[in-house]
């Protein structure tokens, strides 16, 4: 939470001292540190930094004192989890500082594409700076955890390296302001949180830099909402805030599915039944793409899906905020023979 002496103005230029240091110097954790404790000078009353600041300055000192370094070679699976050499997909390494262990993953090339601190050298417990890395050496996301829960400045890009994220979340949970990008640089929202819940007026823009709605809230309920065309001309107070794809003319996917899937007769003569899981992606313009299975089924059973998405001729795009947006839509659907 921003204190009583910090201002928003004030909030932003911290976000932008933090991101120009971690731009700089990107190679080590100790010049990351380095910029948060600056920061910490330039706003001595920030109820964040006065938390993390002495932590950072300790190791900053503890670093220049030559304490010895560990560093072992490890692996880690998909979800960036220490793991055995046989389960690994990434290799890695683990370095000692100070109480605590440095851990890097390697991309196959390797780049790094995760780089953070951690309380115990198995890595079951962030605890510090956090950061993940696109294949192409642009930073992903950056934050600093303490006990495993996310609770500092947060901030995610796109893989061009264009800012799409940045506030804080304190225990996990998003409070103060927040504001996010387009890939394109424009701006895409911004307002605030409170324990999660979005506070006060929050105003949402197209991609073309227009606004899209005015979002009023209290007690984490809608109170009042404007809603603009693309080009910024009000429409009244009648538009979408969050809406799923679903095919034209149903009420929800589910209820299309539920009204249309066959159970294939084929299927049924050699008593075949499991659960198919897939998912599909409706474009902004209302297009099925891209139908992949992500568990292993009888090839009878997705080709009814299969067979069931394609009937479909129109689709409505999901919407967020006054805008039609791209949804990857993932589902599972059982197939049981009857008793």
């Amino acid at each position: 939470m921003i204190s009583q002496f910090q201002s928003p103005h004030l909030f932003y230029l911290e976000v932008k001292i933090i991101y120009l240091y971690i731009n700089i110097f990107d190679n080590g954790l100790l010049l990351n540190a380095f910029a948060f404790f600056f920061t910490c000078i330039i706003n001595p009353f920030s109820y964040f930094y006065s938390m993390k600041c002495g932590m950072l300055l300790l190791f900053v000192v503890s670093f220049f004192y030559g304490q010895a370094q560990e560093t072992t070679s490890c692996y880690f699976d998909e979800e960036l989890s220490l793991t055995t050499k046989k389960l690994g997909v990434y290799t890695g390494t683990i370095t000692a500082q100070g109480d605590n262990w440095e851990a890097v993953a390697f991309y196959p090339d390797g780049n790094v594409i995760m780089r953070g601190l951690y309380k115990d050298k198995k890595l079951k417990v962030k605890q510090g700076l956090y950061t993940l890395y696109y294949p192409n050496g642009n930073r992903r996301a950056f934050t600093s955890f303490t006990d495993n829960q996310a609770d500092s400045i947060y901030m995610s890009w796109y893989s061009n390296g264009q800012l799409g994220d940045s506030g804080f979340i304190r225990q996990q949970v998003r409070t103060g302001l927040w504001k996010t990008w387009y890939s394109n640089g424009q701006i895409e929202s911004s307002g605030s949180y409170n324990y999660g819940a979005p506070d006060g007026l929050w105003h949402w823009y197209h991609s073309n830099g227009h606004p899209a709605t005015m979002e009023w809230y209290k007690d984490n309920k809608l109170q009042d909402l404007s809603c603009f065309d693309t080009l910024g001309v009000q429409t009244g107070s009648n538009c979408r805030i969050e809406k799923k794809p679903c095919p034209q003319g149903a009420d929800n996917f589910e209820a299309f599915i539920i009204e249309h899937l066959l159970y294939p007769n084929e299927a049924l003569k050699k008593e075949i039944e499991g659960v198919v899981a897939f998912e599909f992606l409706i474009t902004k313009e209302g297009r099925l793409t891209n139908i992949n299975f992500t568990n292993e089924a009888h090839v009878l059973l997705q080709e009814e899906v299969v067979r069931l998405l394609k009937t479909v001729k129109e689709w409505e795009p999901a919407v967020s905020h006054n805008r039609n947006m791209e949804y990857l839509y993932s589902y599972s659907v059982p197939f049981y023979l009857p008793d």
